[in-house]
């Protein structure tokens, strides 16, 4: 079966979760790779989910809240949200990049050609 070792943007599934929010989606075996852009002001509600998520700023700032606690993150800041946690962030005046991991994988989001030779996660994980 073939396996995924490199792709470039245009081969990734690519998700709108609102308005203001694109993510590029890579799955893996353990875990899931998100490349999210923001367009400027774009305001993530507070939200959480059951799977561990860590991340890298890599262009603009934002605000972000993790378990009520509140951080001005920039690029080359990272952060660790744990499974159950509250969370959510405020992107300031530019647009801002930001790459998230999900552990263990998300099964909600797509899977498209880059990832099609890499099976499911199996039926005890949950998104």
């Amino acid at each position: 079966m073939p396996r995924l070792f490199y792709a470039s943007p245009r081969d990734l599934p690519v998700i709108d979760p609102q308005p203001g929010v694109k993510g590029r989606v890579v799955h893996a075996d353990h875990a899931t790779l998100v490349v999210y852009d923001y367009a400027p002001k774009t305001i993530v509600e507070t939200h959480k989910h059951d799977v561990e998520q860590f991340g890298v700023v890599v262009k603009g700032s934002l605000a972000m809240v993790i378990a009520g606690e509140q951080r001005i993150l920039t690029p080359g800041d990272s952060f660790r949200v744990p499974p159950n946690t509250a969370h959510g962030a405020r992107i300031f005046e530019e647009a801002a990049q930001v790459v998230d991991v999900f552990a263990p994988p998300r099964r909600d989001l797509p899977r498209g050609r880059a990832t099609e030779g890499i099976p499911a996660p199996g039926p005890g994980a949950k998104p």
